[in-house]
């Protein structure tokens, strides 16, 4: 990539994706901090939803036209991170919208993670051209897999408690 082309930076995750190891762990962890930053501490309101929710969309479109912008002869190299980042603020939708502590931010994390590498049939038939769309939404729905099991041990989590009280 061409470090002089500031898409470069997102595309790279700010630097992320030049880690030698595991570049793609590296991007989702980058993608976690900022989330923590600018909207983990924000209430649980529909407002900070769906602006949160508009953020990701944006932030989508912002992936399909950067990578054949920055990614220049490989077909989706380790150093493209700018899905993981998408892809892991997909998987914290849930925690956007239900205020809950610190160490769901890190169950969200390592499903994002499993869906990611693991790659089920269900993302992997999405994932399979190298176009700006393929590389940006199996990221997306390994995000959507994520979500779907928070808001699952979420709620089995809720239900056992109240069981127990």
């Amino acid at each position: 990539m061409n470090l002089r082309n500031p898409l470069s930076w997102l595309s790279l995750g700010f630097g992320s994706g030049l880690s030698p190891i595991a570049p793609g762990t590296m991007g989702s962890i980058v993608a976690l901090i900022i989330y923590y930053f600018f909207f983990y501490s924000l209430t649980a309101s529909l407002t900070n939803y769906l602006f949160f929710l508009i953020f990701i969309m944006i932030s989508f479109l912002i992936g399909i036209y950067i990578y054949p912008k920055t990614v220049e002869k490989d077909d989706d190299p380790g150093s493209f991170v700018w899905d993981e980042f998408v892809g892991m603020w997909v998987a914290c939708l849930p925690l956007a919208y239900i205020e809950t502590s610190f160490l769901w931010l890190l169950v969200s994390f390592f499903l994002f993670r499993i869906f990611d590498l693991w790659t089920p049939f269900f993302i992997s038939t999405f994932d399979k051209g190298h176009v700006a769309f393929n590389v940006m939404i199996g990221d997306v729905i390994a995000g959507i897999c994520s979500a779907v099991s928070i808001i699952l041990l979420l709620t089995f989590f809720i239900h056992f408690l109240t069981i127990f009280n």
